[in-house]
């Protein structure tokens, strides 16, 4: 009897321990557009073209790989800083980093509904790229999104910008 009490004791403990990793887990999952905001607005014909002229108000040149964050750095910014690497490494010396913090920018902060986000202007200061860096868990149980926006920024001929607004992982 006691052998059973144990192995009962054993699976009620497994069973609770993956029920309470299930839970923080869909905790840490949100939406990159939850409302829908940034979808709407990308359905604007001059929203390219807006969104640059934007950032160039902020002094952002052309070929910049730019990183959205916030003032207060919460925990997902942090994880984004392999894929920020990675990314500058494979689109080479004819990019560079810039960053931007969304309370500084409110026009910017209007469109985005969460952070960190990423937005890539190529050499010719078109809009190549705008959305989260990865997806999934924590974003780095998920998809890393590196090859497909390299492969979004040396697109030819440019077909426009991709946006992605589907995507749910670790967003602040």
């Amino acid at each position: 009897m006691q052998k059973k009490t144990s192995w009962l004791l054993l699976v009620l403990w497994a069973v609770s321990l993956l029920t309470a990793l299930l839970v923080y887990g869909q905790r840490q999952l949100s939406a990159f557009d939850p409302n829908g905001e940034l979808l709407h607005r990308t359905t604007a014909p001059d929203f390219d073209a807006s969104l640059v002229a934007l950032l160039k108000e902020q002094n952002i040149d052309a070929g910049s790989v730019i990183h959205v964050s916030s003032k207060s750095r919460c925990y997902c910014e942090t994880l984004t800083t392999p894929h920020q690497t990675q990314l500058i490494k494979r689109l080479g010396n004819d990019f560079h980093q810039a960053s931007l913090n969304i309370e500084d920018v409110p026009e910017l902060g209007a469109i985005l509904d969460a952070v960190p986000a990423l937005i890539v202007l190529d050499k010719q200061n078109q809009l190549r790229y705008l959305g989260p860096y990865a997806t999934g868990y924590g974003c780095f149980t998920g998809k890393n999104l590196v090859k497909q926006v390299v492969g979004y920024t040396n697109q030819l001929p440019y077909n426009g910008a991709v946006i992605n607004t589907d995507a749910t992982g670790c967003f602040c």
